[in-house]
């Protein structure tokens, strides 16, 4: 007995009542205790399906939205034609008949947006924990999270589209980037807008109308966010500073007003670091006070981490704001060029402001969940999906925040 005087398992773990045959673990056999909380990863926060249009429809593949032009009116005199007369063309002739131009915008019908799982029989009776409800939640999540992606990139093609570089331009080192998005009908409705985080030094553009008309600095369609002085591209979203962000909101609130944009129903997306720089910083506390401070009107709060609004428009944080460049058309049921386009850089997007008309969706089939038992899998087959698309409806209703400078210099 010598050596195991102290212990009367000596040196191992035979006859331990948690020892797994003689195993090394002495309590491998003692029970598990279940929490009773399922550990699933956090839902994300997903804010588009309220803030904008959405029109539902029971068949077809996609839905027509007329557009309109604007009239004019002319001062009458007695005597002319009206039929003939011209509106408004200032030189006192008018009251003749508007000659509106018109036409549409469409939105289609994605294919189908699907997520699923199996769950084998055998593995959901011996699971201690109920496997259906989390797993089905994250399909429904997923869809959830791809819907709030696709809006915002339509979100972001409403307001701006990509530049191109013009061969006379490359040799002087001209770049590309966003620029306001065409308006339907021109000189009748109106353009998107871009607010940069740096204001173009001068740009190097062709003779075009089109080329100087979007390239040249435009203070109805573009603005910038940078200070007087000390401005610098990425302050927006990269490297964000509150004097720019407080800049690119109002400047975003004056170009809406200047385009007769409704003043209900704006909101700002933003990243979550420019959210609570807007916050707290310690660039300037002025930038701060003007947005916190109940003196002054400000509605935010440093205790709870809120904001209320700034210029009038609501200010909301998303981790879905497009990043990168799409390509592709896998949402297409065909390769038809009018069909629904997510594609485009968005490497330059910072932030959006935007009124709620701007942009919609069309819904064919809303989010449905399905499942059965298969026999031959010996388990249960889960799938959950949607049929929707997305489109542009008003491009003055948006303004996109770039992090780069004006394109063209």
């Amino acid at each position: 007995m010598a050596g195991y005087a102290d212990n009367l398992f000596g040196s191992g773990t035979a006859g331990r009542v948690g020892a797994n045959q003689g195993a090394n673990d002495s309590t491998a056999l003692f029970l598990k205790k279940f929490a009773g909380e399922v550990m699933t990863v956090f839902d994300e926060k997903n804010i588009m399906k309220p803030l904008h249009t959405i029109r539902t429809i029971t068949k077809g593949k996609s839905a027509q939205f007329p557009i309109i032009g604007t009239a004019k009116a002319g001062y009458y005199s007695p005597g002319q034609d009206i039929l003939t007369a011209t509106v408004g063309n200032g030189t006192g002739e008018g009251g003749g008949l508007n000659k509106m131009t018109q036409t549409e915008t469409m939105i289609h019908i994605d294919k189908v947006l699907m997520s699923s799982t199996f769950i084998a029989a055998v593995d959901e009776l011996v699971s201690h924990f109920d496997v259906r409800a989390p797993y089905t939640h994250q399909l429904g999540e997923a869809l959830a999270n791809q819907f709030d992606k696709n809006v915002l990139q339509v979100a972001m093609k409403t307001g701006a589209k990509q530049s191109v570089k013009l061969p006379t331009n490359k040799a002087t080192g001209d770049t590309t980037g966003l620029i306001p998005a065409p308006a339907w009908i021109e000189g009748q409705t109106k353009k998107g807008s871009v607010v940069y985080s740096m204001k173009s030094a001068g740009v190097t553009v062709g003779t075009d109308a089109e080329t100087l008309a979007n390239l040249t600095y435009d203070a109805v369609n573009t603005a910038y966010a940078g200070p007087a002085t000390g401005s610098a591209k990425g302050k927006l979203k990269a490297d964000p500073k509150a004097s720019y962000l407080r800049k690119a909101l109002f400047e975003s609130a004056r170009i809406l007003d200047e385009k007769d944009v409704p003043s209900s129903d704006r909101y700002a997306i933003v990243t979550p670091a420019m959210y609570y720089e807007l916050i707290n910083n310690s660039e300037n506390t002025d930038v701060v006070n003007s947005i916190i401070n109940r003196d002054v009107g400000g509605v935010g709060s440093v205790s709870s981490g809120s904001l209320g609004q700034v210029a009038g428009i609501n200010i909301l944080v998303s981790n879905h704001l497009p990043d990168g460049i799409r390509t592709g058309e896998e949402n297409r049921w065909t390769s038809q060029a009018d069909y629904n386009n997510y594609a485009l850089n968005y490497s330059d997007v910072a932030g959006i402001v935007f009124q709620k008309g701007g942009f919609a969706t069309l819904k064919l089939m809303d989010l449905t969940v399905e499942s059965e038992y298969l026999i031959n899998r010996q388990g249960n087959l889960f799938v959950s999906k949607y049929s929707m698309g997305h489109g542009a409806l008003r491009p003055e209703s948006v303004v996109v925040w770039s992090d780069e400078q004006q394109p063209g210099q």
